[in-house]
């Protein structure tokens, strides 16, 4: 019994069979779109830190999820071409400003 109990907590979790959560990947939920400066929520996560004053005007996008079951959220660069919107359903990576931002299928 005590095997089963000490390799569950082993045992990595991967959504959709390609994001790993040992590689960063969480499942999250859009909450927030806009400019980097007009941003409000606080993120523990924050791309913003790397934003420069001309890039003030830039999307971004803050994404909430759960860590070890308390709530964080993560402000990353929102991709020119995406067409999130807040209550999208995503997987965010939190140790990557540069990640993509995948939609969740489920």
């Amino acid at each position: 019994m005590a095997m089963g109990v000490l390799t569950g907590c082993a045992t990595s979790i991967v959504h959709e069979g390609k994001y790993a959560q040992s590689d960063g990947w969480r499942e999250g939920t859009v909450v927030e779109i806009g400019p980097a400066k007009d941003l409000q929520r606080p993120a523990f996560y924050d791309c913003r830190d790397q934003v420069s004053e001309k890039e003030n005007d830039v999307s971004y996008v803050t994404i909430a999820f759960l860590r070890n079951g308390h709530p964080y959220a993560r402000t990353a660069k929102l991709p020119t071409e995406s067409k999130l919107r807040v209550g999208d359903k995503v997987y965010v990576n939190i140790k990557d400003c540069t990640a993509p931002i995948p939609a969740r299928s489920s």
